[in-house]
């Protein structure tokens, strides 16, 4: 069940991150437009913890299949 939260978050954010709060930072001159790759890429790192959770917890089920085995 982790599993699949972790999948269904994951468009979620990402379109939180780039479909609304990137295009808040451009049209806002929050950030200045050189940076504008920068932020991407922060943006982007975020939504990748939710990956990385999603297989953090692929892990453990398999972990407790072997143990149980």
């Amino acid at each position: 069940m982790v599993v699949v939260v972790h999948l269904v978050t994951l468009p979620v954010e990402l379109d939180a991150s780039f479909g609304k709060a990137l295009p808040v930072l451009e049209r806002g001159g929050y950030i200045p437009a050189a940076d504008m790759p920068e932020a991407r890429q922060v943006l982007r790192a975020a939504a990748l913890t939710y990956v990385a959770a999603a297989l953090v917890s692929l892990l453990d089920i398999a972990r407790l299949i072997r143990i149980g085995r």
